[in-house]
């Protein structure tokens, strides 16, 4: 009899739980909070660690830590070909001669118009 009292409980239970009405869960918040600056550095990289769910990575805190990281990516990726757009302006087409009419060597100008150093026959 007990045991019939006890199975009945836990159905009972279940069947408000289902429901809905067996009360709210909790909202936890994530366990780390992502940099919004967009700028991540190599170390926050290698020492992200997304919050766990049931079974793996919450999806959502790790879809935004790789949408930061592609940003920061994107973003660097930008800077670098800007410079490297200004180091060849800066430098002017390879084998042209530099502003002494000299070719550096291998036929190539040193960037910015200066003259490699000249060596002498005993080197």
């Amino acid at each position: 009899m007990l045991l019939l009292l006890a199975a009945a409980g836990i159905a009972a239970g279940a069947v408000l739980a289902a429901l809905g009405r067996a009360g709210d869960m909790a909202m936890f918040l994530p366990d780390a909070a992502l940099s919004s600056a967009g700028e991540m550095t190599a170390p926050e990289v290698a020492l992200l660690r997304p919050p766990l769910s049931l079974w793996g990575y919450n999806a959502a805190a790790t879809d935004e830590a790789l949408r930061v990281i592609a940003r920061a990516m994107a973003a660097r990726d930008v800077e670098i070909a800007a410079l490297r757009r200004a180091l060849e302006a800066q430098a002017g087409p390879v084998g042209q001669p530099d502003q002494a009419g000299q070719p550096g060597p291998g036929g190539q100008a040193g960037p910015g118009g200066w003259r490699w150093p000249e060596q002498s026959a005993g080197e």
